[in-house]
């Protein structure tokens, strides 16, 4: 099973592909994170990138980092804004979408559900092996991860 796993964001959303196949570790495929820094822009070129993955690699299910309330309700609601992009994609294309909360998906890659961004990080670059350079794509590889555990 091919599993698309995301962390939104307003200007950098993080995505990593994995093939659940494996009983011990999902095998990871490919991650990254799709910048932009101009409103409205910003949401179709979101769709339009994820759109691309959904069409080249195929995912049965799209593992989502849930929102949660911050200091700032306009940085909220222009996360809502993306992921209502993330939302229209999961139903255009009958793809089933899965949430885990911040703490959900820090829980599961590094045993903590308060765990910083540098945590996440490191945990990630361990289990998979991997050198990143961004928290975000980081972010999406733990969704993944967490979602892993959840299927099981």
């Amino acid at each position: 099973m091919i599993v698309l796993s995301i962390d939104p964001g307003n200007y950098k959303t993080g995505f990593s592909v994995f093939n659940f196949s494996s009983k011990n570790l999902p095998e990871y495929i490919i991650s990254g994170v799709i910048k932009s820094n101009k409103r409205p822009e910003n949401l179709k070129k979101i769709y339009l990138q994820l759109e691309k993955i959904v069409n080249e690699y195929k995912p049965q299910e799209i593992a989502l980092e849930a929102s949660f309330y911050g200091k700032n309700p306009q940085s909220l609601i222009r996360l809502g804004e993306v992921r209502g992009v993330i939302l229209l994609l999961s139903s255009m294309y009958q793809i089933s979408l899965f949430e885990y909360t911040p703490q959900q998906v820090k829980n599961a890659i590094t045993g903590y559900g308060w765990s910083d961004k540098q945590s996440v990080l490191k945990m990630v670059e361990k289990i998979f092996n991997l050198r990143l350079n961004s928290t975000d794509e980081a972010d999406a590889i733990a969704v993944g991860f967490c979602h892993f555990l959840n299927r099981k």
